[in-house]
């Protein structure tokens, strides 16, 4: 239990940003009610989706989000690499201690420092609101 929580922490951080930009915004558009919420997250920021759902149902709650559907659109890594002129997905191991400390990315094909082109970010792409009219 003790790792999940520190697992959450970081996505929980992550959300808490995300939520407070999508609430300034909408509030100021007039926006009374959100039906569903788009995020897309880079492979390489680790956050983990049902965490990043979990954060997002706890920090919504008696908002204008409360009860909307956060979809997650996972983006996969790209690099270009500067030595050898590769541009494309990159190969690291999946272990858990990434969650916690930055791996080491490198070329597939010659080892130089590749880099990063996406695969880092996590942004808000896209909110259904409800119209008026569909709230019963």
């Amino acid at each position: 239990m003790e790792a999940y929580r520190k697992e959450t922490m970081h996505e929980y951080s992550v959300m808490r940003q995300l939520v407070s930009a999508l609430l300034d915004e909408l509030e100021e558009k007039g926006v009374n009610k959100a039906k569903e919420v788009r995020i897309e997250v880079g492979e390489l920021s680790f956050l983990g989706n049902e965490q990043l759902k979990f954060a997002f149902r706890t920090l919504s709650k008696d908002t204008i989000l409360e009860g909307a559907e956060l979809k997650v659109i996972n983006v996969e890594s790209k690099v270009r690499c500067e030595e050898c002129g590769y541009e494309g997905s990159v190969n690291y191991s999946d272990d858990p201690a990434f969650h916690y400390n930055v791996p080491v990315i490198s070329c597939p094909e010659c080892g130089s420092n590749p880099d990063i082109i996406k695969g880092k970010e996590t942004k808000i792409v896209g909110v259904t609101a409800v119209e008026e009219d569909d709230e019963t």
